[in-house]
């Protein structure tokens, strides 16, 4: 079994669900430093794999999962961290903050691959591989690589979001922001070009709160078959509307916490103390902690009135 790490400078993703990130872990047709070079089409297109604990770390639980693709020039893992475990948050938060200095390995078994020359020195052309992990680590001996993404644990502060398509679907610094109307009402289409095309095709709306009610973007969203989020301040209202009723304070009077993290802290620890006594309206087998952050808004996105 061997390891390829690469590095992967890292930037904050527009659109998606909180925990994704993308990263892409080999060029082809490089030579790296084990004189070794990896041919497009080495990996099984949309193979699913594991995320696994840093550097290699098999002892320990998986931290995420993702998904391989690739083009004639790179191959990238689409993943998504655990949120609902705490070394999942960990692993999150760690190669968020590492930014740049982030470096990627992937774990594999070589199924063909021939020795040549290229560049006047002797190598081995990895034809085909079976990864069966990728992993954050430390160090590497990876080079000449691309761009990791990463979503942030928040909303929009004011627009509601619809995703439509995976931005890692799209080429690099496409994405176009256009508006258009509908109902006599303005959002935004967020437009780029797919890997390979030179068109533009739609990756994601915006959907203003000063025009859109929560429910009436959520229902665009899902006229269009799109993931919604409702905006932040929409959010942060519902749960200082929960907090109120069962006699929690904060310390912003103006319903305005910066990041929200005051809020979503004091709803998670009241959402603890009373998940024992019947109040708790999460599902079995999810964690308390941050669950009304979701469950809240979930039941009240459906009640929500107009202009909220």
């Amino acid at each position: 079994m061997g390891r390829k790490t690469y590095r992967a400078p890292m930037r904050f993703k527009e659109d998606g669900e909180p925990g994704e990130f993308s990263a892409v872990f080999i060029t082809f047709n490089v030579v790296d430093h084990d004189q070794d070079v990896t041919l497009p089409g080495a990996f099984e297109e949309g193979a699913p794999v594991r995320i696994a604990s840093w550097s290699h770390s098999w002892g320990q639980l998986p931290v995420g999962r993702g998904i391989i693709h690739q083009t004639e020039t790179e191959a990238r893992v689409d993943g998504r961290f655990f949120l609902d475990t705490d070394t999942g948050k960990e692993h999150y938060q760690t190669v968020k903050n590492l930014g740049d200095l982030q470096e990627w390995s992937y774990s594999f078994d070589i199924l063909a691959s021939e020795y040549g020359k290229q560049g006047g020195q002797r190598v081995q052309f990895l034809q085909r591989l079976e990864v069966h992990e990728v992993s954050p680590v430390m160090l590497g001996a990876g080079i000449d690589t691309r761009t990791l993404d990463i979503k942030g644990m928040k909303p929009y502060p004011n627009e509601h979001a619809c995703r439509l398509r995976d931005p890692g679907d799209f080429q690099a610094d496409s994405f176009r922001r256009m508006t258009r109307e509908h109902d006599d009402k303005t959002y935004a289409v967020i437009m780029g070009r797919l890997m390979g095309e030179t068109t533009m095709t739609e990756q994601a709306y915006r959907y203003p709160t000063a025009g859109w009610s929560a429910s009436q973007a959520k229902s665009h969203c899902e006229d269009h078959d799109g993931r919604f989020e409702a905006a932040a301040e929409k959010r942060q209202r519902i749960l200082r509307e929960y907090l109120e009723e069962f006699g929690a304070q904060t310390d912003s009077p103006n319903g305005s916490d910066g990041d929200g993290g005051e809020i979503e802290g004091e709803a998670a620890k009241r959402h603890e103390k009373t998940a024992g006594d019947g109040k708790s309206r999460e599902k079995p087998g999810e964690s308390t902690t941050g669950r009304i952050a979701i469950d809240m808004i979930e039941y009240d996105l459906e009640a929500s009135e107009e202009g909220a």
